[in-house]
């Protein structure tokens, strides 16, 4: 009698030992879903705040016509990029282009006015 008892406490012990692995592991998943998700919303706030930035001129800050060849992220390859406007993030000014090719449209950010070096001869 007592080897059914005690196999029986032990039983409990470890049902509830697993459920607890259980409930943890699903705690575990919850959490990695709600941070991807979150960061999938940063990333759109911010697109959409480069955007609104771009799109919306200001008086002391016109939003520029230049056209420029550059490397696009997205479509790898050159591209013609319109500069959009300049914005200041942490004190470094930066340059807010867009991809004039059909269906990419990419805004994207390069530091203005970056001093070109030339290569040095080994």
């Amino acid at each position: 009698m007592t080897e059914q008892s005690s196999s029986h406490v032990e039983q409990q012990v470890a049902a509830r030992i697993a459920a607890a692995r259980q409930r943890e592991a699903e705690r575990k998943r919850q959490r990695a879903e709600f941070a991807a998700a979150r960061d999938a919303g940063v990333a759109r706030r911010h697109a959409q705040k480069l955007y609104r930035q771009a799109a919306r001129p200001t008086q002391e800050n016109p939003v520029p016509a230049a056209i420029r060849s550059t490397h696009c992220p997205a479509c790898r390859c050159e591209r013609l990029a319109r500069l959009m406007t300049t914005i200041t993030v942490a004190g470094t000014p930066y340059d807010v282009l867009r991809c004039a090719a059909d269906g990419c449209e990419l805004l994207w950010l390069v530091r203005a006015n970056r001093p070109r070096t030339a290569p040095v001869a080994a």
